[in-house]
């Protein structure tokens, strides 16, 4: 016996072990896994926008409330980069998606130069090497 003729049924919604709502629509739906459940937040967001969502696009909680799958608490992001960016700490000085990385000059006073970014990210002020205890001693 499957679904609602299980003795076990709950009704079609189950929550996840990381917190999100999954809610069984049938296999033959294109959000539903192979369960035929989907993720109720992909699915209200779904409705939100008027169409599909495309593979790339992630759903964000503004509250952080993974459960409150209400329209107004969902946002459709781009990609992934754009909602680590909305997960950020506030006051985060690291680099942002498509933001530009400047060529700045070492702050010992060596007149190098260098990208104010490096490959994670965080900002430097400094050229590898230069931020030793030995320049702070002149």
């Amino acid at each position: 016996m499957k679904n609602k003729h299980s003795w076990n049924w709950a009704g079609g919604r189950t929550i996840t072990e990381h917190g999100y709502v999954l809610i069984y629509i049938g296999k033959n739906k294109h959000l539903a896994d192979t369960r035929g459940y989907a993720y109720e937040h992909r699915l209200v967001a779904e409705y939100k926008l008027g169409r599909e969502l495309m593979n790339w696009e992630k759903v964000h909680h503004i509250n952080g409330n993974r459960q409150d799958n209400r329209p107004e608490n969902l946002q459709v992001v781009g990609s992934n980069a754009e909602h680590y960016l909305l997960h950020r700490k506030a006051g985060s000085n690291r680099r942002k998606p498509r933001e530009d990385n400047p060529i700045i000059k070492c702050a010992c006073g060596c007149g190098k130069t260098f990208y104010k970014y490096d490959d994670q990210g965080r900002p430097r002020k400094f050229i590898t090497g230069h931020n030793t205890i030995a320049q702070y001693k002149k």
